[in-house]
């Protein structure tokens, strides 16, 4: 070591050289020397290498300067003050050590955040390892690819902050909306509020994803959704009719042609208790439900009770109760809801059946 650091030493003697030509090639020597094993050098050592390298490097072209950076962007001992002066070089120069470089700590990233354009973003979203504090700086400042690198990069950890910025940022934008989901790690009440704000298209898309559930998933989801509709049952007194619709119920007359028979006589405050205790879902999340004029829930919860298309329609048509939805719109609905299975829309409807749906403005 002795050896190399007396060739350093006669190399650095040499740093005060002025032509182009001579600073590159020394700063090529003494990147060589280093490179022989970097992992073999003192922190005193390292820091004397990093001063040297960083007073050439300051005077060579980019060309040079970004062989330097892919060059030490892997190396996990190199000089903490040259790659954080490489990584805040222009972006051509900084994408390796932005990229790869471990050396690089959280407070420079987030220093890079906050002072430099969507490129360098772009480049540290793309990091093996994104850690909490850095995901929460590039979710408040990144643009559509960041978040988008983000959402696919499994190396990057989201805080509850973080996750909860990058899906407020995602509501109108279904691809970073469908990139979300296919992590995996989203918090089960963000996932549900995110889809009762996507596109439809969007919606299916989830839908479909893992289907194939066996009956005994089926079974036990369905079991879990009954417990917790008779606690939230056993609450608070019942109103004139859910009363009625209780003693329907306990004669087994509770069903479609109830509520067709329901909506037909005009007693909606019946029909909407009525639907609620088969979908097992609060009353207010069925109410909601009935009165939104995309009728987009009211597709949902019905087709999870397989509802004849026939009875779902004449649902449709009779809440419309303002006329405000267009016929293309009602056309709409039916094409949705003859499009998706009971199996798919029971996944839905689970959205509904959480503690969220009761607080959350649907």
């Amino acid at each position: 070591m002795s050896d190399k650091l007396a060739h350093l030493n006669s190399l650095a003697r040499l740093t005060r050289e002025n032509s182009d030509e001579s600073r590159q090639q020394l700063l090529h020597e003494v990147t060589d020397l280093f490179m022989q094993s970097p992992d073999a050098l003192t922190e005193k050592e390292i820091a004397y290498f990093g001063d040297i390298m960083g007073g050439i490097v300051v005077q060579v072209e980019s060309m040079v300067r970004r062989h330097l950076s892919e060059t030490i962007s892997t190396v996990g001992n190199a000089p903490h003050n040259l790659v954080v002066a490489l990584a805040n070089d222009e972006i051509e120069v900084a994408l390796p050590v932005l990229t790869n470089s471990n050396v690089l700590k959280d407070d420079d990233l987030v220093r890079i955040v906050e002072k430099h354009s969507q490129e360098y973003l772009q480049a540290i979203s793309k990091r093996a390892v994104v850690t909490e504090v850095v995901t929460d700086a590039l979710v408040k400042k990144g643009d559509d690819t960041v978040l988008g690198n983000l959402a696919d990069n499994r190396g990057a950890r989201f805080s509850e902050n973080g996750m909860d910025t990058i899906v407020e940022r995602a509501r109108n934008n279904d691809e970073l909306n469908g990139k979300l989901l296919a992590r995996g790690d989203m918090p089960d009440d963000l996932s549900q509020d995110m889809f009762w704000r996507v596109s439809w298209a969007m919606r299916e898309q989830i839908l479909g994803v893992g289907d194939e559930l066996d009956k005994t998933q089926i079974d036990a989801l369905m079991a879990e959704a009954e417990t917790w509709f008779e606690e939230q049952k056993s609450k608070r007194p019942l109103d004139p009719a859910e009363n009625f619709v209780t003693r329907k119920e306990k004669l087994g007359q509770l069903n479609d042609s109830l509520l067709l028979e329901l909506i037909r006589q005009d007693k909606l405050p019946e029909f909407v208790a009525g639907l609620a205790r088969l979908a097992k879902i609060e009353t207010e999340t069925a109410r909601q439900a009935v009165f939104d004029p995309t009728a987009e829930k009211l597709a949902i919860i019905c087709k999870a009770l397989d509802i004849n298309y026939d009875v779902f329609g004449e649902f449709l048509f009779t809440v419309d109760f303002d006329g405000v939805r267009s016929p293309e719109e009602t056309e709409d609905i039916l094409g949705i809801y003859n499009r998706i299975t009971p199996r798919v829309a029971q996944k839905a409807l689970r959205f509904l059946r959480t503690r969220l749906s009761l607080r959350s403005s649907l």
